[in-house]
């Protein structure tokens, strides 16, 4: 058993999902154990007992939580149900789902409503089916700007931009500058190569 600490309390107070499978909190009063993210109410400090295997809390004599079903393994449960959506409509729009396609066809994909793809992304990952879709084609454009000698308007289309206009202007508003500046940027002058090559004689 894990010596009770104001981390771990925290951790369950908060649901913190970091948290999720490093230990997991069993309660005194209903011998019942559970995973720091449980949606379950929340038990008073003095009665929760923490461990740090589901089997170490069964060997105490607590049973798993029917809700968040901690003798699962982690992303298996109900519970994780709007996680594995998330994880998978993410890895879809990697994968260039959204690079003319629609938010509708995607959900349509994942079995859900487009209603319900956009609540779930939004809360699991902080923004929006389109706004992913659009920071990681910005990523891709930046990496190609840095690393190939591909122009400008070819990596637009291969990041996924429908338009070079399209393209110029969400890449300017994201870094304050256009593509050309941007590789520019990250190219240094043949001068100033030499210089740092020069290596002073000694005295």
């Amino acid at each position: 058993m894990l010596e009770s600490s104001a981390r771990l309390h925290q951790a369950v107070d908060a649901r913190d999902a970091r948290f999720d499978g490093v230990f997991f909190v069993a309660i005194t009063t209903t011998r019942i154990y559970c995973r720091p993210v449980c949606p379950s109410r929340r038990a008073v400090p003095v009665h929760r007992r923490f461990f740090e295997s589901a089997a170490a809390a069964e060997a105490a004599g607590y049973r798993p939580c029917r809700r968040c079903r901690p003798e699962l393994a982690l992303g298996l449960a109900p519970v994780d149900a709007a996680r594995r959506l998330a994880r998978a409509a993410a890895e879809r729009i990697r994968r260039g789902a959204l690079n003319g396609g629609l938010v509708t066809k995607l959900a349509a994909d994942l079995g859900v409503t487009e209603r319900h793809l956009r609540r779930v992304v939004k809360r699991e990952l902080g923004c929006t089916p389109l706004e992913l879709a659009r920071r990681d084609r910005l990523l891709l454009a930046k990496g190609l700007l840095a690393d190939s000698t591909l122009s400008v308007t070819r990596i637009a289309f291969a990041s996924g931009f429908q338009s070079l206009r399209r393209f110029n202007a969400v890449f300017r508003e994201r870094f304050r500058m256009t593509p050309t500046s941007l590789r520019r940027s990250l190219v240094m002058p043949p001068a100033a190569s030499a210089r740092s090559a020069a290596v002073p004689s000694s005295a």
